[in-house]
């Protein structure tokens, strides 16, 4: 999934808007949003005293949880928001989308918020932060053609017995798509890489070794291909209006990858770059 939720209240505690995206967080959507709004409003009040910024706050529904939900706080003007993410998402990324929903949906209701009202947000408002936060956009390109992925990705794993998951990523970190081995494995991989940049070069991939319970060492390739998509008007504050890809390669460490690295390069990103994002 990747974003999980969001919730979107004034700096001193009047809930606006709520939204949760996955059935995780369906207690947040019942939860009276007063107390939400309260305890996110005294956070504010806690990091302003000490001089400090919002930064994120992670939860875990028990001691089993290891990775939990973490929760990206920011505030935008008038407005403060609480982000709910899977750990693995580039936070930095997350904080951008928060302020293109800031620039293109909010700031226009700040002199209604100063005059003390609650703005009500329209429809197709909301459906737009859903879209960006959750890059429904790409994944219905993604999922429109998957049965052309599936075959082209196919070739690689005949060929190479040593591949076990091949996974495209938006450029917050979010899966768009998988093959090889389940998503929830994958989420344990990409979760035991640890915090990390999400700058990586183009043609550029870093590797770590991975180990989760019931497999044995795996070495994780995080690849920039240098595939780039346009992403509507929300990006007209960033150069060439367009966004980076990932792909991931989950591999036996004995693996020579750079034959594989190439070739999936070779097989994708033809085909990416030909598919129509109009």
């Amino acid at each position: 999934m990747g974003v999980l939720g969001i919730l979107v209240q004034t700096e001193f505690g009047l809930p606006l808007y709520i939204e949760m995206f996955n059935p995780k967080l369906e207690k947040f959507q019942e939860m009276d949003m007063s107390l939400t709004a309260g305890f996110l409003t005294a956070i504010n009040m806690f990091t302003k005293q000490y001089e400090m910024n919002l930064g994120h706050i992670k939860l875990h529904k028990d001691a089993k949880d290891v990775y939990g939900i973490n929760m990206i706080a920011s505030k935008m003007g008038e407005f403060l928001i609480l982000c709910f993410v899977e750990p693995f998402l580039y936070h930095e990324i997350v904080r951008e989308k928060l302020g293109w929903i800031y620039q293109r949906i909010l700031q226009p209701h700040e002199d209604t918020v100063k005059k003390g009202k609650i703005p009500t947000l329209k429809d197709e408002e909301k459906v737009w932060i859903g879209d960006i936060l959750q890059d429904l956009y790409f994944k219905a390109l993604i999922s429109a053609n998957k049965g052309t992925i599936d075959s082209l990705l196919g070739k690689l794993f005949m060929k190479y017995v040593g591949i076990y998951g091949i996974s495209i990523n938006s450029f917050d970190n979010s899966i768009l798509y998988f093959s090889g081995i389940e998503e929830e494995t994958f989420k344990l991989f990409l979760n035991n890489l640890g915090r990390r940049s999400s700058i990586i070069k183009e043609y550029e991939a870093i590797d770590s070794y991975v180990s989760i319970p019931d497999y044995q060492i795996c070495r994780v390739y995080a690849l920039n291909p240098g595939i780039k998509m346009q992403i509507q008007d929300v990006m007209t504050n960033i150069p060439e209006r367009t966004v980076s890809f990932y792909y991931y390669i989950i591999a036996d460490p004995e693996l020579e990858i750079q034959p594989v690295i190439n070739e999936l390069i070779e097989l994708l990103n033809p085909f990416l770059a030909s598919v129509d994002t109009s």
